[in-house]
Order: structure tokens, then C-alpha cells, then sequence
């Protein structure tokens, strides 16, 4: 496994709880944040789009299909992790994205991808 680079940045959208940021950055050492301490919570989609588009090194994680939308018309900067699951306890959530989660950096930071999809499985 690489060795991943902490200039990037995870922005967490606001329907993901503010907790899975702080858990996720002690995991994986690399800047979490989420919208609602990004101040925007009450943001659309295409400006949070832009922001991010302009900030370049910048993953939005969302279960919101906007974004894995955005990005394949608009192209990236940003790159998305996709949460394709239901809501759940905030620790059930944790555990589904901490199990994909390196594989999603190694993806969207090191290869080719640009929009990482993590299904209910």
C-alpha cells in the first residue's frame, strides 16, 4: 500500500455526520472536513462543485448522486466517493467506508479513477 499524500483533503457532505469526519481523519491522516464546518450546509451542489474544483486536491464523500453526476459532465477536480447505502448508526457507517476506504484512496489519488462507488455489501 502507498504511503498517501496529506495535501489532499475529504470533504464530507452534510447528510454524513460531522463524528465520521473526525473518526475517518484519525484513521487515515489526511484532512477531513465536513460541510457543516466548511459552512456549507446550506450551499448548493454546483457552488460546494466549484469550490472544491477550485481547491484541485479536494475528494467529496456523498451518498447525494449530484456529485458523481457533476463530475462526469463537468469533469474533475473534485474527485467523489459515492456512498451507494442506506443510513445506519454512525459506527455501522464508519465501519462500511473504513473498509473501502484505502482502496478508494488508492483509486481516486493514484489512479484513474475519478468517482469511487462503495455499494451496501
Amino acid at each position: 500500500m502507498n504511503t498517501f499524500t496529506n495535501d489532499w483533503e475529504f470533504w464530507l457532505d452534510e447528510n454524513i455526520s460531522p463524528i465520521i469526519a473526525k473518526w475517518l481523519m484519525e484513521e487515515i491522516n489526511i484532512k477531513c472536513i465536513s460541510f457543516h464546518f466548511l459552512k456549507l450546509n446550506k450551499t448548493s451542489d454546483i457552488e460546494v462543485y466549484n469550490l472544491a474544483r477550485s481547491k484541485e486536491k479536494v475528494i467529496v464523500i456523498s451518498k447525494d448522486s449530484d456529485f458523481p453526476e457533476l463530475v462526469a459532465w463537468k469533469g474533475t477536480p473534485p474527485k467523489v466517493i459515492f456512498l451507494k447505502f442506506g443510513n445506519c448508526s454512525n459506527k455501522k457507517f464508519y465501519e462500511k467506508l473504513k473498509s473501502k476506504i484505502y482502496d478508494a484512496m488508492e483509486e481516486l489519488i493514484y489512479g484513474d479513477l475519478d468517482i469511487f462507488e462503495i455499494n451496501k455489501d
